[in-house]
């Protein structure tokens, strides 16, 4: 089992850190800056799907799925 924790400072992980080895959990520290490169075209479809979520023009996989189906079975 795992949990995952992102903290906002260097204080709050310290204090994260002391509070685990304080109840003898044990934990595993990995620090992580996952940076992801985008085209413009990836970038204007994300921009899309926001305006349609903020539209209320989301679907629901179910119907993605049914559509898919056709689209692949003709």
């Amino acid at each position: 089992m795992a949990i995952l924790i992102h903290t906002n400072s260097f204080e709050e992980q310290t204090f994260l850190e002391n509070l685990l080895k304080k109840m003898q959990v044990s934990f595993e520290r990995k620090d992580i800056e996952q940076k992801v490169s985008v085209s413009i075209e990836e970038m204007e479809s994300i921009r899309t799907g926001l305006e349609q979520a903020n539209k209320g023009e989301l679907k629901d996989s179910e119907s993605v799925h049914q559509k898919a189906k056709l689209l692949c079975s003709r």
